[in-house]
């Protein structure tokens, strides 16, 4: 039956090892993923601002067409105050004038305030895209070692995998079931020391015969607190 234990400790070193190697399997396509999110923010940051500045240079053309023929307008009044005739009309036509003047003067300063809006927005674009390209060169060169990463890693499973199913060849079918039964309940490990007359598992202070019976390895001492299987601790073991 020591024999058993010991091939027991051994599939459970593996099925730890396992158990981390497939927590970083499930683990690092989602960093990937949250990197290349990254990226995606960045040049959706650039594609927002762009698309803002497009929007503002069309605004200022649309405004400069306004000015054009807000010009020509007070252009035609002002020829044809050289025309009136009467102090009625000519006032009138002041008023207009007046009125004219005013609409020009008000396009003149959205537009030159739009200029001044355009030449932050082109600034802050261009900051924008020096950043996204940092940004991008550094997100793909940790997808790039994540990637070597989980290759290294596909490896180190298929070993252990393969490791773990010659282990398991030669515990007892029996055993072996009910190992991985516990396993399964507990969810980290189904072998157990004994320290100081506890079950290193749960703590459980064990029976004087319990111990006896543990020390003596020549059946499987399952723990009446945890179920888990217990061993006495060697010199050589670490824990």
């Amino acid at each position: 039956m020591l024999e058993q234990l010991e091939l027991l400790l051994r599939l459970q070193e593996i099925d730890l090892t396992l158990s981390e190697l497939e927590s970083d399997e499930e683990r690092l396509p989602d960093e990937m993923s949250e990197l290349e999110e990254e990226k995606e923010r960045a040049r959706a940051d650039v594609a927002e601002r762009e698309q803002g500045l497009e929007e503002g240079r069309k605004r200022r053309q649309h405004l400069e067409r306004d000015l054009e023929d807000q010009t020509v307008r007070l252009n035609d009044l002002k020829a044809k105050q050289l025309m009136i005739k009467t102090n009625e009309e000519y006032a009138a036509l002041s008023h207009e004038i007046t009125f004219a003047d005013n609409e020009i003067a008000s396009t003149e300063d959205a537009i030159l305030e739009l200029m001044e809006d355009l030449e932050r927005q082109t600034s802050a674009l261009a900051a924008a895209k020096e950043a996204a390209a940092s940004e991008t060169a550094e997100v793909e060169r940790k997808v790039g070692e994540l990637k070597a990463e989980f290759t290294r890693l596909i490896d180190a499973l298929a070993v252990k995998r393969d490791e773990r199913v010659r282990v398991a060849m030669h515990v007892d079918k029996v055993t072996l079931a009910r190992y991985e039964r516990i396993l399964a309940s507990k969810g980290d490990c189904a072998v157990v020391s004994v320290e100081g007359g506890a079950c290193r598992g749960c703590y459980v202070t064990l029976p004087p015969q319990a111990i006896i019976e543990v020390k003596r390895s020549d059946r499987l001492i399952q723990c009446d607190g945890c179920g888990r299987i217990l061993y006495w601790r060697l010199e050589r073991d670490d824990g």
